[in-house]
């Protein structure tokens, strides 16, 4: 969290404190599933989800308390979805470190995302207005209709680059949408800059997430904790993928169908996934999908330019640049 936003001290600062709300809120007890909690809670991630909540809330006139208390009850929903999604995945590392249901079981892994559920909704109930609380139920159900139509397309070599976009607006996009949408309404923001912020998160999540499938093609993945191909191996096929099959001569299907790339370790599973990436590769898959989360980019500028200038928005746009041009 401190490696993106060390040029925002102020941001940084805010961050810390919802990390600590979050601590008190979903991590306070001794038990294991409690521990789970604060191991995950520790591990460093970007906390973009509530910064949004902070950065939204600067073209209003926030209360500093509440505002920290919805930002991690934003940043709770996201971590809840992460435990679930890693078990479902069978994911064995979360930024660098083992899965909870890879050290603590399912069981824990389980009751420990279901806890973060209960104390995102406890924060909602306690400190948002009813139409916030009303988005937030929508948007989980979306999030797990998302789920379930990414269950459903496993393997399935016939996925359009609709659908995807699709899914990556119920996984990504529409969380960093509520997220801006809840910093702009909650601190009494005029009722057009709350449009314009939802705008610019729902463009914003669907490069980060473009993104992010495009790095899960990169080496320096392992590094950074994150298994190369961890997407194709769970048979996920991104939109580096989906682009590639649009120019594919039936190599990369079959590649693909066969799922001789499916397992872990050194052999032919490891060679049969350097083959497929170079497939994609030299189909342009990855060009092709870099040059979709510079549109959804441009479109996060646009809605940017809309917003009144000062501070916030300059942050916003240098934040834009950075998550397009991130390698982690």
């Amino acid at each position: 969290m401190k490696q993106f936003w060390g040029a925002y001290p102020g941001i940084a600062r805010e961050l810390d404190s919802i990390r600590g709300l979050i601590l008190e809120t979903a991590a306070a007890g001794n038990d294991e599933v409690h521990a789970s909690i604060r191991r995950l809670v520790e591990s460093n991630g970007k906390m973009l989800r509530p910064a949004f909540v902070i950065l939204a809330a600067r073209f209003g006139t926030p209360d500093a308390g509440r505002m920290a208390r919805l930002g991690a009850a934003v940043e709770l929903l996201h971590m809840a979805t992460l435990v679930h999604d890693d078990l479902i995945d069978g994911a064995p590392l979360r930024r660098g470190v083992p899965t909870l249901h890879t050290r603590f079981g399912p069981r824990t892994a389980v009751l420990a995302g279901d806890t973060l559920f209960a104390a995102c909704f406890s924060l909602v109930a306690d400190h948002a207005d009813a139409a916030t609380a009303r988005s937030l139920a929508r948007l989980v159900g979306l999030m797990c209709d998302g789920e379930i139509a990414e269950t459903t397309d496993r393997f399935l070599v016939t996925r359009s680059v609709r659908r995807y976009l699709r899914r990556t607006a119920a996984k990504t996009a529409l969380l960093f949408s509520l997220a801006f949408l809840v910093g702009g309404r909650e601190s009494g923001s005029p009722a057009p800059v709350v449009a314009t912020l939802r705008r610019l998160g729902w463009s914003l999540g669907m490069a980060f997430q473009i993104v992010d499938d495009i790095l899960d093609f990169d080496a320096r993945g392992e590094a950074l904790g994150k298994p190369i191909a961890s997407d194709l191996v769970q048979g996920v096929f991104t939109l580096p993928v989906v682009l590639s099959l649009r120019s594919d001569d039936g190599e990369l299907a079959r590649a693909l169908a066969a799922r001789r790339y499916v397992g872990r370790g050194p052999g032919r599973a490891r060679r049969e996934l350097a083959r497929i990436d170079a497939l994609i590769r030299s189909r342009g898959g990855i060009d092709s999908a870099r040059a979709w989360a510079r549109r959804y980019t441009e479109r996060a500028r646009r809605e940017i330019a809309r917003l009144p200038s000062g501070e916030p928005r300059d942050m916003l746009a240098s934040v834009a640049e950075r998550l397009l041009l991130r390698a982690y």
